[in-house]
């Protein structure tokens, strides 16, 4: 990937994030890009969105508007540039939705107990870490 491409772009030329590329862009989470960045940006994979059950998926994708996956995307973001060799220094960070992401690097690097499929692509307004599973909320 080409570090002058914004990160919509970088996602989009991905062929392994074409899905998660579809919905940022049929959601409008791609908005967030607009904001001040750098971001950094954890993609779920093809695959890791056929773990889906269909009904949830389907509910998520024909909700008028797409409010609820517009929400799980934006919790795959967070402000800043982090590289994967800095997960092990910082046990969590704030999601673009105000909810914790948490990293651990025990038995490998992991975002949320997802793995890394790719880490470091970088973008001009920041980086991507492609996961092999779609990151859960936290629940209350």
């Amino acid at each position: 990937m080409s570090r002058n491409l914004n990160l919509i772009d970088t996602i989009a030329k991905d062929d392994r994030l074409s899905a998660f590329s579809r919905m940022m862009a049929s959601s409008g989470a791609n908005d967030l890009f607009n904001g001040d960045g750098p971001f950094t940006v954890f993609a779920p994979t093809n695959d890791a969105f056929g773990k889906i059950p269909d009904k949830l998926m389907n509910q998520l994708l024909n909700q008028e508007g797409q409010p609820r996956l517009k929400e799980l995307l934006t919790y795959h973001v967070i402000h800043g540039k982090v590289m994967a060799g800095s997960f092990g220094t910082m046990p969590s960070r704030e999601s673009m939705t105000g909810e914790e992401i948490l990293f651990t690097d025990t038995n490998g690097l992991k975002v949320n107990k997802s793995g890394l499929q790719a880490r470091n692509i970088e973008a001009s307004n920041g980086v991507i870490h492609a996961l092999d599973t779609v990151l859960e909320r936290p629940t209350a």
